[in-house]
């Protein structure tokens, strides 16, 4: 029930880990997913997220991608109360915080400390709604929860759970080690008030012969008075990652084309390219290291802090590599603010993202001019494309930024053209061949038939059809029917 009213309610089910990047995301994801299928309303929810990786909803508010792919995975709009409190990392000391979808400005470390129950109030305003919606609530945690020196800030594990009223699971990852002291510690570390809420653990991304664990199982339902409601196996899907210490390395290696995405230190959006990745002809390379040879396209990506990661491409050499690389005829690319990059200047007279830097020249390889200004551009949008060889592919996404760009006059003979043609405006600009172009929208290669335009041109013959997402989720949700008690967490969220 309503804490105080007689409106009936969600049950919840908290989702908890032994650390960051044990599964928790894909875990609540897919379990979305299951009970969607099985006639329950179920919508994700987690209290606050860090993360670079943002995703504009419907009504223009900006929340966690992750948050968005579980939405997706429940079959529902992805909405601002499933992830009221975002914090994006844009200096070492300092986060932009969004509290329900709007950005309320850039704050030191000691704010969100000292403000921890104001933020609570808007993470439980929003949970409250949701859980007047819908059958079931997937609350995720984040990190661990028994970080002893911050569990009295923590907004998203234990306090969360007790205001949710939830039953919690602990998902624990084998494959980096250490999961017997993992798991038994995090469970000897939780507060005893919420020791009775724990009604199972699940292992995630075992590798080989699971039967070989038996002991192991028992071991664990032994020390920790716990059942292991699973041990799932570790799949070589194509997840989309959450943060940075998911960034894919390394790639196919026997692919017809070979993109390469320099990791810049304030890189953001990298879910950008989780199509690309997909495409079973093109190896997708994130490094920061410039490649030995020369690649089929590179894309500078969106960025938190587009000065700072435009010093960084000029002191590592990317900058000075890209420029060749164009000059050669291979395809260049900037996705926001790698967009920006792209062009002839960065400015940010207001400091809107450092004060350390107001003013970085560009690589000059498109004709614009970017300020960077105090309003986040943030909303859906849909088009076409009206230049280059892929003109008249139908386009939609996401706009995440915040500066103007306005062309100027180009300083060489080539001719330049709007990108895309969005709702009631235009977007981007891209070289008449089509070899050096850039765009705000985020989301553009989630677009099947531009994204086959382009790796088509670059020489790849075999394209992946369908929704590269959706196909993801599905064989992730029947490995997780397999591997894990689906009944015990049926009967956990009332049958």
């Amino acid at each position: 029930m309503d804490k105080g009213s007689t409106r009936m309610t969600a049950k919840a089910l908290s989702v908890l880990g032994t650390s960051s990047h044990v599964g928790k995301t894909w875990m609540v994801a897919g379990l979305c997913r299951v009970f969607r299928d099985r006639g329950i309303r179920v919508a994700p929810f987690k209290a606050q997220n860090m993360s670079l990786n943002a995703y504009i909803t419907r009504e223009g508010a900006e929340i966690s991608y992750a948050q968005a792919l579980q939405a997706w995975s429940a079959g529902i709009a992805p909405h601002r109360d499933m992830n009221p409190i975002l914090l994006k990392p844009q200096s070492a000391q300092q986060s932009q915080l969004i509290v329900h979808g709007q950005v309320q400005g850039a704050y030191g470390t000691h704010h969100f400390r000292y403000n921890r129950d104001e933020l609570f109030r808007a993470v439980t305003e929003s949970y409250d709604r949701l859980a007047a919606q819908y059958d079931v609530v997937i609350i995720e945690g984040a990190g661990s929860p028994v970080e002893l020196n911050l569990m009295h800030t923590d907004l998203s594990n234990v306090r969360m759970a007790e205001y949710a009223d939830a039953d919690m699971i602990l998902v624990g990852d084998i494959d980096r080690g250490g999961i017997f002291a993992s798991l038994y510690g995090t469970v000897a570390l939780l507060p005893e008030t919420v020791q009775t809420r724990l009604k199972g653990l699940i292992i995630n991304k075992f590798r080989g012969d699971a039967s070989l664990f038996t002991e192991g199982v028992q071991i664990l339902q032994s020390l920790t008075h716990q059942p292991v409601l699973g041990v799932v196996p570790y799949v070589p899907l194509q997840f989309p990652e959450e943060d940075s210490l998911g960034v894919p390395q390394g790639g196919k290696g026997s692919a017809r084309v070979t993109v390469v995405v320099p990791t810049l230190p304030y890189m953001s959006n990298f879910t950008d390219f989780d199509p690309l990745r997909m495409e079973p002809d093109v190896d997708v390379i994130f490094t920061s290291d410039l490649p030995s040879e020369p690649p089929d396209l590179v894309v500078v990506p969106g960025s938190k802090n587009t000065l700072a990661d435009l010093a960084w491409l000029k002191r590592s050499g990317w900058s000075d590599a890209i420029k060749k690389w164009a000059y050669e005829g291979i395809m260049v690319a900037g996705i926001c603010g790698g967009y920006q990059m792209l062009g002839e200047s960065v400015r940010d007279p207001l400091g809107v993202e450092s004060h350390a830097l107001s003013q970085e020249d560009g690589l000059g390889l498109l004709p614009i001019e970017t300020v960077l200004t105090e309003t986040k551009i943030t909303r859906q949008v849909s088009g076409f494309v009206c230049a280059g060889p892929w003109q008249g592919e139908h386009v939609h996404g996401y706009e995440l930024h915040m500066g103007d760009t306005t062309r100027v006059e180009s300083q060489n003979q080539t001719r330049y053209a709007p990108l895309f043609s969005l709702d009631d405006r235009s977007d981007g600009l891209t070289t008449e061949d089509g070899h050096i172009w850039g765009t705000y929208l985020h989301g553009v290669f989630h677009n099947p038939e531009f994204r086959h335009r382009i790796i088509r041109q670059l020489g790849a013959r075999s394209l992946l059809a369908g929704d590269v997402f959706e196909s993801v989720i599905r064989q992730w949700k029947e490995v997780i029917e397999q591997y894990v008690d689906i009944a015990a967490l049926i009967r956990l969220v009332g049958g």
